[in-house]
C-alpha cells in the first residue's frame, strides 16, 4: 500500500531536497548561537506573509492611506497582523546585527565562504532600506516627515543626490508620487532585491557547510575548500561533539524562533503598532529618525552644510567596504592577531553606535521644547484617532479630521492672532499665555464664574478682567466698585446675591446655564430693572444701543461670532474699542479679512469648549445618538 508521502515524492521528489538537511553535520555540535540565521530566515517570511495580507485593505494614495491603515487597526486581527510586521521589521535589525557579529567573531567568513559574508552584509542595508520605506506608507505626519529628511539627506550626496530624491520621493519635495514610488520600492523593487540575495546567500551557506574552527589552520586549508560534511563523514571518535543538523540544531531553531515570535506576538496584541496623527503641513513637527539610525543623526550635527554628505555616505559606505574587505585582509594576519582585531572591531563599533545613540537620546531628553512638541504631537494623534472613531473620514483624507476639529485648529489660531493680548488659561495658569497682557483673560468666556469676576469689585480690577487695559478707569469698574463702598454687612449679601442672579443670566445668555432657573430669571430682572445694566447695555427689549455691548445672547456663538468680526460696531465698543482690530469686517470681499469664516467658526467653537458647553466640528453628525470624543488639554497643539 501506498503511502501520501510517497504518492508525493514520485512526484515531486521532495525527499531529495530535504535530504542534504537531513545529513548534514555540525563539526562541533550544535549551539544557540547558531539560531540568528534561521530566525532571521523565518522572521523574513512572517515579513513577507503579514505584508501580503496588509496589501489586501491598503490604499496607497495620500488621501487614503491613513484612514486604509486606520480601518486595518479597527479590528484585533487587523491590529495584530499591522503589529506584528511593524515589529518583526525591527527584530530583523536587531537579529541581522547579532548575526553578523557572530560571524565576524568566530571569523566564519574565510575561504571559501567570502561570497556568504558579502551576500550578507549586503542585505543589511537592504533590510534596513526595506524598513525605511515602509514607516512612511501609513502617511502619517511622523513617517511622512521622516522620509522628507531622508530625502534631503540623499540629495546633499554628490552628483548623484538630486536623482537619487526623486528616485525617492517622486520629485523634488514629497507630494502626490511619494507614497505610489515608496509603495513600489517596498513590495516591489526590494523584495525581489533581498529576495534575489537571500537565494544567493542560501546557496553559499549549503554549497560551503558550517564554518570549523580549524578551518583557519594552515593544515588544514584543504579541508576548508571541500564540500560541506555529511552524516558519512561522522567522526567515530567517542569524544567528538560532531551532531547531525536535523535534529539537534533544528531545534534550538525552532524554540529559539518560538521565543522570538512570541514575543514579537504578545506586543502586537497588547499594543499594536503606532498610528502617528495623519500628514498635515500646518502641523509642527521635530521629526527625528528610528532608534537603529539615530547614531547617523547624530553624526550628522557634527558634519553640516555642504559636509553633511560625509556623515550620511562617505562614512557607512566605507564601514561596509572595510567589513565586506575582512576576509581578504585576514590571510596576510596570523590567527591570534585575527582574533584581537575582530573583538576591537566589535567592540569599536558596538561602543561607538551606543555612545553616537544614546548621545542622541540625552540631547532630545534635555530639550525641553523637544519633550514640549513630543507631548503636544502624542496628544494630537490621540486626538486624531478619537476623531477617526466618530467621524466619517471624507474623500479629502484624513487630514480634514484635524482641520476640521476646533480642538486642534482653535488654539492655533487664537496663537497667531489673539494671543498678543489675551491669555488663555485656566485656574493653574496652564494654557496659552499672553506674550504682553493687556486685555481679559478668555478662558470659560461665557460661564458663570468668568462673568462673576466682572462683577467682583477686587477682580474686575485684575490682570484677568480690566486690570490691564482702558476700561481700568470706565464706568462699569466704578459701578461695580461703587455698589459695594460704605455699605453695610447686610447690603453688601444682598448685592453679591444679585450679582450672582445676573451672572447667572448672562450664562443662560451664553447657553452655558439652563434659562429656566429660577436664579437666571431673577437675574434677567434685576438686568432689566434693579442692577442699572440698561442704563449703559441693551438687554432685549431694555436699554440702548451704544454706550457698552449688548447685552442679548451675550458670549453666544453668534454673539461671539460678530464681536471677533467687528468689534468697533455699535452693538459692541463702536469707537470705544481698546485696539481690537475688526477680523471679519468685509463680508463682501472675506479673502480681504484677517480670519476666513472657517477659521472664525473653529475660534468661536474652541472658545466655547472652556465654558462647558462643548460645540460639534465642523462637518460633525449632530444626529440621536452621536456623541463628541473628548477633548484634548485646551492648549495641547500649539507649536
Amino acid at each position: 500500500m501506498i503511502t501520501w508521502t510517497d504518492w508525493l515524492d514520485q512526484r515531486l521528489d521532495y525527499r531529495k531536497g530535504i535530504r542534504h538537511w537531513r545529513r548534514r553535520v555540525l563539526p562541533h555540535g550544535p549551539g544557540w548561537a547558531y539560531t540568528s540565521a534561521s530566525c532571521l530566515l523565518w522572521l523574513l517570511v512572517i515579513q513577507c506573509v503579514t505584508g501580503l495580507l496588509l496589501m489586501a485593505t491598503y490604499s496607497p494614495s495620500m488621501a487614503s492611506a491613513w484612514a486604509s491603515v486606520h480601518f486595518i487597526d479597527r479590528t484585533m486581527a487587523g491590529r495584530f497582523l499591522r503589529g506584528m510586521h511593524h515589529y518583526a521589521s525591527h527584530a530583523m535589525i536587531i537579529l541581522f546585527a547579532v548575526h553578523v557579529i557572530r560571524v565576524l567573531v568566530t571569523g566564519a567568513y574565510r575561504a571559501p565562504r567570502e561570497f556568504v559574508w558579502i551576500t550578507g552584509l549586503m542585505l543589511f542595508p537592504l533590510v534596513i532600506v526595506w524598513t525605511v520605506t515602509g514607516n512612511p506608507l501609513s502617511a502619517s505626519q511622523k513617517g511622512i516627515a521622516q522620509i522628507q529628511v531622508e530625502g534631503n539627506i540623499l540629495r546633499a550626496t554628490p552628483f548623484l543626490g538630486p536623482f537619487l530624491q526623486r528616485l525617492l520621493l517622486g520629485g523634488d519635495e514629497v507630494g502626490t508620487l511619494t507614497l505610489t514610488r515608496l509603495y513600489f520600492l517596498h513590495v516591489g523593487l526590494l523584495p525581489l532585491l533581498v529576495g534575489g540575495l537571500s537565494l544567493l546567500h542560501l546557496h553559499q551557506v549549503i554549497k560551503h557547510g558550517s564554518y570549523r574552527p580549524e578551518d583557519s589552520d594552515e593544515a588544514s586549508s584543504a579541508t576548508s575548500l571541500s564540500a560541506p560534511l555529511t552524516t558519512a563523514q561522522l567522526p567515530i571518535a567517542p569524544q567528538s561533539s560532531a551532531m547531525t543538523y536535523w535534529p539537534h540544531q533544528t531545534i534550538r531553531n525552532m524554540i529559539s524562533l518560538a521565543v522570538i515570535v512570541g514575543t514579537l506576538a504578545l506586543i502586537a496584541w497588547f499594543h499594536g503598532a503606532p498610528l502617528p496623527a495623519p500628514a498635515d503641513p500646518d502641523i509642527a513637527h521635530s521629526p527625528r529618525p528610528e532608534w537603529y539610525f539615530r547614531w547617523l543623526f547624530e553624526l550628522r550635527r557634527h558634519f553640516t552644510g555642504n559636509w553633511e554628505f560625509v556623515a550620511t555616505l562617505v562614512v557607512p559606505t566605507a564601514f561596509l567596504a572595510a567589513f565586506m574587505s575582512a576576509p581578504f585582509f585576514d590571510r596576510f594576519s596570523s590567527n591570534r592577531i585575527s582574533t584581537v582585531c575582530r573583538w576591537f572591531v566589535v567592540a569599536g563599533c558596538c561602543g561607538g553606535w551606543m555612545w553616537l545613540t544614546l548621545l542622541s537620546y540625552s540631547s532630545d531628553w534635555h530639550d525641553a521644547e523637544y519633550q514640549a512638541d513630543c507631548r503636544r504631537f502624542d496628544a494630537l494623534s490621540e486626538r486624531a484617532l478619537e476623531l477617526a472613531r466618530t467621524e466619517p473620514i471624507t474623500e479629502l483624507g484624513a487630514i480634514q479630521l484635524l482641520r476640521n476639529d476646533p480642538q486642534t485648529q482653535g488654539p492655533l489660531i487664537f496663537a497667531r492672532h489673539c494671543n498678543g493680548c489675551h491669555s488663555h488659561t485656566d485656574s493653574t495658569g496652564q494654557g496659552l499665555i499672553a506674550s504682553e497682557i493687556s486685555a481679559p483673560n478668555l478662558y470659560g468666556i461665557g460661564s458663570r464664574e468668568w462673568i462673576a469676576g466682572f462683577l467682583d469689585p477686587e477682580q474686575i480690577v485684575s490682570d484677568d478682567n480690566f486690570g490691564r487695559t482702558s476700561f481700568r478707569e470706565g464706568d462699569m469698574v466704578q459701578h461695580v466698585q461703587g455698589m459695594f463702598s460704605a455699605a453695610d454687612a447686610e447690603t453688601v449679601t444682598a448685592k453679591k446675591e444679585m450679582l450672582e442672579a445676573i451672572a447667572a443670566a448672562l450664562a443662560a445668555e451664553a447657553g452655558t446655564e439652563p434659562p429656566d432657573s429660577p436664579l437666571a430669571a431673577r437675574g434677567r430682572l434685576e438686568i432689566a430693572a434693579g442692577g442699572g445694566c440698561t442704563d449703559c447695555h441693551r438687554f432685549h427689549e431694555h436699554g440702548e444701543i451704544g454706550s457698552a455691548p449688548d447685552l442679548t445672547g451675550y458670549a453666544s456663538t453668534d454673539w461671539l461670532k460678530q464681536m471677533i468680526s467687528r468689534p468697533n460696531d455699535s452693538r459692541f465698543y463702536g469707537e470705544r474699542s481698546d485696539r481690537m482690530p475688526a477680523y471679519a469686517a468685509d463680508a463682501k470681499h472675506p479673502e480681504l479679512n484677517l480670519l476666513s469664516s472657517r477659521e472664525l467658526d473653529l475660534l468661536v467653537q474652541w472658545l466655547r469648549m472652556t465654558n462647558g458647553q462643548p460645540a460639534p466640528s465642523i462637518g460633525q453628525s449632530q444626529r440621536s445618538g452621536h456623541t463628541q470624543p473628548a477633548p484634548l488639554p485646551h492648549a495641547i497643539a500649539i507649536p
